[in-house]
């Protein structure tokens, strides 16, 4: 009897070890420093958990954490400290295939507290940037990977967003509280970039495909009105991206397959010693590979190729930590109407085109401790983005192509040297001081030529080789009067060196903590924006080949910026936020002959940017709206983002007539809602272990169709070109945009190896929405273009 219960505790003893040793667990670690000096904090208690399990640890001396041995699953992660104010993460994914490195930076507290008790609280409306106060929110990188619709791009992902809609489906072009596209500013790593996108046109800010790759970078913010002082040049919104450092501890792998196309990534440590670590991340073509493959994908006969890489280099030493970072692409497409059988949605009749980009930028950033209570940040960088186009048009007799001639060619390139010092001063626990300067070299070799059939002969719009300069400072005093009234002063000033024009914009932010339910944010901001830089150096050529600059003398175009915000918690995981703007811009460049179309605030959601020969600063607009935000974090794996935006948009011409901009749809709703489920970790008979999980997710957007003016058709027939009625313009408005995704993905986890199969499928219904109308003067019938019709994308995901 004796032997057969020491034998049968064996067996539970060695069942037991065998189900512990088959469960997927991984490693979590971090830092936890203090803000504004960046000191390690040792001694700070972090807590993981959620319904089933609960892990503890303490920061060492050098201010880091590890957990090993986490099994697999979501956990909300809290760090506390005596004094400081306390964080908390909420549904981190643990997997088995790759760490997490969870990283807190805590606030002292304005009041020291009287006991080492701390209740942690759910507070998801605080930014990355302590300076933000109103308008703007932090998305986390995995949003962007689950959102149906999102495609792993963070624009479109940030069409979910209250105030956002997306100019149209074929581009990431976002249209910002009814502001125009070219106002949106795009800064990677303290460095403000040009357009992070492929097939991109200088002047614009969106493009048919990101470089800006999800999986290399970290969680960031997007902000939409009164910005802090850090930030110039821009009136619509901004993208402050960081990308996140690879794992200084042990290699790991990514390898994945979607619509950006066939991508490699690799991590690891340089010096597990230093704690130095690596990034590399290489993306090519979806379409490019099937077609060397054989397989004839795309836009009709249309493959586009293109290809980007990614890398960052970290090392930290005891002062601080140095970067080297760097992002490029290249893209190329031909889109021939001349081909038999040619179908090509993004040409026109008649027409071949070909086009091509190439994109740049390098960069060294230096983080360094002055003091026990100041750090000062350098970036130097250099970018620059190329464009190649060459545009032919032919004509038809009995099928055959006829008077086959060239119509545009452009082979042009701009960038630029960036050198950026910011220092932060943290006086004490109540006040610190963030500011700085931002020094941009700007280059160009512009060189484009039209043909003109009325002269016979081809002319050149822009040839330019030179440089100029932007020269930005800024000063923002952060003041937290007490644990519930923080406020934000800042100050900016710019100056352009080609004109000498100059802005000097105060800013100011409120957040006032009612109660532990309910805030109030409000904000206001001077802001200014150039324009497209190509603008300056047009050139026009009259009939006997004598050449005249134009719009040498073009200023910033200045916004004021109003925001109140209402934020309540709605439960421990919901919140509803209502938010109301007022924007007013004056010295917006219109055209100085009388044409009441043209205007700044109607451009740059297209493939380029228009301008006329007599520009001025004269113009004057106003956006206004409330927007609605009701949301639910994701808790037990359930989660929804509701949005209603209600707004107008509108310009003044120089009659003094005010009209309404191409972006005067008048409305946005947005509701998104996912569900994820894991199922039971299972151990096969060889004793392999794996755990599964399923994500759900849809998506309902409907908004106001585009504006356009009507077309007046006596005057089109009898001119045989399209005549427009200018008192009349964007009067019109197409029918509204509706659309409806699903996104379904499928993840198994065994120990060491993570794999996702998913399908995304857009406009489900397959709805006809409008993309654009065109009046054939021939035909006397309009031309309608769609946007895009069904649209099912697959995913594959492997990490180890």
């Amino acid at each position: 009897m004796k032997q057969v219960r020491i034998f049968t505790t064996l067996v539970l003893v060695v069942g037991m070890s065998t189900q512990l040793m088959a469960q997927l667990t991984q490693t979590i670690r971090g830092t936890v420093k203090t803000s504004g000096n960046s000191e390690n904090l040792a001694g700070a208690q972090i807590d993981m958990y959620n319904d089933e399990n609960s892990y503890g640890a303490l920061t060492e001396e050098d201010g880091t954490y590890r957990m090993d041995d986490v099994k697999v699953g979501r956990y909300d992660v809290a760090c506390n400290y005596v004094g400081y104010e306390p964080i908390i993460y909420y549904q981190i994914e643990v997997t088995s295939s790759k760490q997490v490195i969870l990283d807190f930076t805590l606030q002292e507290n304005v009041q020291m507290m009287k006991t080492t008790s701390i209740e942690l609280k759910k507070d998801k409306r605080k930014t990355q940037n302590a300076l933000v106060s109103v308008s703007g929110r932090t998305f986390s990188i995995e949003e962007s990977q689950r959102y149906a619709g999102s495609r792993g791009d963070v624009a479109r992902m940030a069409q979910n967003f209250a105030g956002v809609q997306g100019a149209n489906d074929f581009r990431n072009d976002i249209i910002v509280r009814g502001n125009s596209p070219i106002g949106v500013l795009y800064r990677l790593d303290g460095v403000d970039i040009p357009n992070p996108n492929h097939f991109s046109a200088a002047g614009t800010t969106g493009g048919p495909v990101s470089m800006l790759n999800n999986n290399v970078l970290k969680n960031s913010d997007f902000l939409t009105g009164a910005f802090p002082a850090e930030f110039g040049n821009t009136t619509s919104a901004v993208f402050d991206l960081g990308l996140r450092n690879g794992n200084n501890d042990k290699s790991e792998f990514l390898g994945q397959i979607g619509f950006a196309g066939f991508e490699l990534m690799a991590e690891g440590p340089i010096s597990r010693k230093r704690k130095s670590s690596y990034l590399v991340n290489y993306r090519y073509s979806a379409l490019g590979v099937f077609h060397l493959l054989g397989f004839e994908f795309g836009t009709g006969v249309a493959i586009p190729q293109y290809q980007d890489a990614t890398f960052k280099l970290h090392f930290p030493d005891k002062k601080g930590s140095t970067s080297i970072f760097g992002l490029g692409g290249k893209s190329d497409i031909e889109l021939f109407q001349s081909e038999d059988d040619s179908d090509n949605a993004y040409g026109d009749d008649y027409e071949d085109l070909r086009y091509g980009t190439n994109t740049g930028v390098i960069g060294i950033t230096r983080t360094h401790k002055l003091g026990r209570y100041t750090k000062l940040k350098v970036v130097a960088a250099v970018n620059a983005a190329r464009t190649q186009t060459h545009l032919d048009t032919f004509a038809l007799d009995s099928g055959k192509i006829i008077n086959y001639s060239g119509l545009y060619r452009d082979n042009s390139t701009q960038g630029k040297y960036t050198f950026n010092a910011t220092v932060e001063h943290k006086f004490n626990s109540k006040s610190s001081l963030r500011s700085g300067v931002r020094f941009h070299q700007y280059f160009f070799e512009l060189n484009d030529s039209v043909y003109n059939q009325d002269y016979g002969f081809w002319v050149e719009p822009t040839s330019f080789s030179g440089n100029t300069n932007l020269v930005q400072a800024f000063v923002n005093e952060r003041y937290r009067i007490n644990k519930r009234i923080k406020v934000n002063l800042g100050l900016s000033f710019s100056m352009y060196g080609l004109n000498n024009s100059m802005a000097l914009e105060p800013r100011f932010g409120l957040k006032y903590k009612v109660n532990s339910k309910y805030t109030i944010s409000a904000g206001y901001g001077l802001h200014s924006l150039l324009p497209p830089f190509r603008i300056y150096f047009e050139e026009i050529t009259d009939s006997l080949g004598n050449k005249r600059k134009i719009n040498q003398d073009l200023g910033f175009m200045r916004s004021h910026h109003y925001a109140l915000a209402h934020d309540f918690s709605i439960g421990k995981n919901s919140r509803l936020k209502v938010e109301t703007y007022y924007q007013h811009m004056f010295d917006v460049p219109v055209d100085g002959d009388g044409n009441v179309y043209y205007t700044l605030l109607n451009q740059g959601a297209d493939f380029g940017v228009n301008f006329t020969e007599n520009m001025q600063n004269n113009g004057m607009g106003r956006n206004y709206g409330l927007e609605i935000t009701l949301e639910r974090f994701m808790n037990k794996g359930f989660y929804f983002l509701n949005t209603l935006s209600l707004y107008r948009s509108q310009y003044t011409a120089l009659n003094d007539i005010r009209y309404p901009t191409v972006f005067d749809s008048r409305y946005a709703l947005n509701l998104l809602g996912g569900k994820e489920f894991y199922f039971t970790e299972k151990t096969n008979k060889k004793g392999k272990t794996s755990k599964a999980s399923m994500t759900a997710d849809v998506k309902f957007v409907v908004n106001g169709g585009q504006r356009h003016t009507p077309v007046d058709v006596v005057a089109t027939e009898q001119q045989n070109e399209v005549v427009y009625v200018n008192s009349r313009t964007n009067e019109l408005q197409y029918q509204e945009y509706a659309r409806f995704d699903l996104r379904i993905a499928y993840k198994v986890q065994t120990k060491k190896m993570t794999q996702e199969w998913g399908i995304d499928i857009q406009n489900l219904t397959n709805r006809d929405n409008i993309f654009s109308t065109q009046y054939d003067p021939e035909t006397k019938e309009y031309r309608i273009t769609n946007q895009t019709g069904i649209l099912p994308i697959g995913l594959y995901r492997i990490t180890f």
